[in-house]
């Protein structure tokens, strides 16, 4: 009976393989192929992957806002992923929120090299201190709290970038 039991609980522990690659894909999205891996400022460096999208995008705000909205609803899974494998409410290595969130910063303006450079320190800024209303949203559960802070960064820096440019 014990043997029994034994092997019951670790075969229960094996992953089942459509769980296997849903892990790996949640970790691809979630960490932009492994960037958030990287162990200083995985957010800053998360951040710099949103730049080709944001010239391929040109400024086209139909193309912003699907991609952007695929993008938030990968993130989310992927974040609530994360948030329950390391137990922890905004795990660092998730940095599709950033990407998001610069990514979004352009729906009012055309990427220029200058507005690029002025507006990823404006969200690095923005991210990091997390000033209101950004601190609130930051504090919603799950992976809303690691999706919609960044998303909500983006929009200020979007209206920032708008009237600087």
């Amino acid at each position: 009976m014990f043997s029994y039991n034994v092997c019951y609980v670790l075969v229960k522990q094996i992953p089942k393989p459509h769980n296997i690659m849903k892990t790996i894909l949640y970790e691809l999205i979630g960490t932009a192929f492994y960037i958030g891996k990287i162990k200083v400022a995985p957010g800053t460096f998360g951040s710099l992957v949103a730049i080709p999208l944001i010239l391929f995008f040109n400024g086209k705000w139909p193309g912003i806002a699907i991609t952007a909205t695929i993008t938030f609803i990968i993130g989310l899974l992927s974040a609530n992923h994360f948030i329950k494998l390391k137990n922890t409410p905004d795990p660092p290595e998730v940095v599709i929120d950033e990407i998001l969130g610069f990514f979004i910063s352009y729906i009012f303006v055309t990427p220029t090299l200058k507005n690029i450079v002025i507006g990823f320190l404006i969200f690095r800024i923005l991210d990091i201190i997390k000033p209101f209303p950004i601190n609130i949203c930051d504090k919603l559960p799950q992976g809303y709290g690691v999706m919609i802070d960044d998303l909500v960064a983006g929009l200020i820096n979007a209206f920032i970038l708008y009237l600087i440019f």
